[in-house]
């Protein structure tokens, strides 16, 4: 413990002895800001300008039941809230709005998928497995 004790003791002194930074630790430093403002910026520009901003990017909602594609609803283009209604075994309702798909109700015991919320994002998914149904977002990655 007290070499411990010492050996911090001594970085300290060596720290006040230097007293100023080198213009190498300057340049260190720059470089790094450089590279940090550098990574953040293209991403930063993707959150805020999907696909580019040039229209191209669109999210793609997928409903499968029971292994087969029962509907394809453009996120990007849903302007007032569409119902999809499915009877059948087990009885449930998604609901696109606003851009984001959701199971807004469904007869299953656990409700996992009705907890699950929105999705919105390519690669979002739920399920509801009792009734064989999954809805997942495809589209352009932007991250």
């Amino acid at each position: 413990m007290n070499l411990l004790i010492a050996g911090y003791r001594g970085l300290e002194r060596t720290m006040q002895a230097e007293g100023k930074r080198k213009k190498g630790d300057l340049l260190i430093i720059l470089v790094v800001l450089i590279i940090g403002v550098g990574a953040a910026v293209p991403w930063l520009w993707n959150q805020l300008n999907p696909g580019g901003g040039n229209g191209e990017h669109e999210r793609i909602a997928v409903i499968t039941r029971d292994g087969k594609e029962v509907a394809r609803i453009n996120l990007d283009k849903v302007t007032e809230p569409q119902h999809f209604h499915y009877e059948g075994g087990i009885a449930l309702t998604i609901v696109a709005e606003n851009g984001k798909i959701r199971f807004l109700e469904s007869q299953c015991p656990d409700q996992i998928c009705v907890k699950t919320g929105s999705l919105s994002k390519p690669g979002d998914f739920a399920a509801c497995l009792p009734a064989g149904t999954i809805v997942t977002i495809e589209g352009d990655e932007y991250e």
